[in-house]
């Protein structure tokens, strides 16, 4: 089985990561539903489950693999601590706009017109933002040092399960309901 999964990364990688990271988004979708919600099998909502394996397969995974790809060009100074400069400029410069940008893209994908997504981003972003500095961080500065390039999105990922199990619930524990997408002012 790993053989052949890393057969699929060398021969499409992107498509490996997207395929392997909508999997591990609707799977930590699942879980929140059903480990943290107690959801009864008549009450899950697979449309949610489908949005959180679009977002994460079709919209953070190719955002992910483009932009490890950029921080694998931070090569200057020590080689001990250039994975510290790459967890520098990905902290500072991209987790915080990426988490807005997944936020928005979530409301969208709810529904939501771009404007109404953009209101509850800024109403719940600095909460998300400030968890994922408390897991992102560690988890990226494990990445960096010892993880290969092909694998981080995976790896992301795989981290990713746990966190996208919180950012369901929270998500959508606050969410009003939303409109149906034929009603969103686009």
């Amino acid at each position: 089985m790993i053989g052949w999964y890393q057969r699929c990364m060398a021969a499409r990688p992107l498509l490996t990561q997207m395929i392997t990271s909508g999997t591990i988004s609707g799977t930590g979708d699942v879980i929140a539903q059903f480990a943290i919600e107690k959801r009864t099998l008549r009450e899950y909502d697979a449309v949610r489950t489908a949005r959180f394996v679009v977002l994460a397969g079709g919209i953070i995974a190719p955002v992910l693999n483009r932009w490890f790809f950029v921080l694998e060009k931070i090569r200057s100074g020590p080689a001990k601590l250039v994975p510290l400069k790459r967890l520098a400029v990905d902290q500072v410069f991209f987790a915080p706009g990426f988490n807005a940008f997944i936020l928005v893209c979530l409301r969208v994908l709810e529904g939501y017109s771009p404007s109404d997504a953009v209101a509850q981003c800024k109403r719940d972003w600095f909460g998300i933002w400030s968890t994922s500095i408390k897991v992102w961080p560690v988890a990226n500065l494990f990445n960096f040092y010892l993880v290969p390039l092909q694998m981080r999105v995976v790896f992301v990922q795989f981290i990713a399960l746990f966190w996208n199990s919180y950012l369901s619930y929270v998500t959508q524990a606050k969410l009003p309901n939303a409109p149906h997408p034929h009603e969103a002012d686009y």
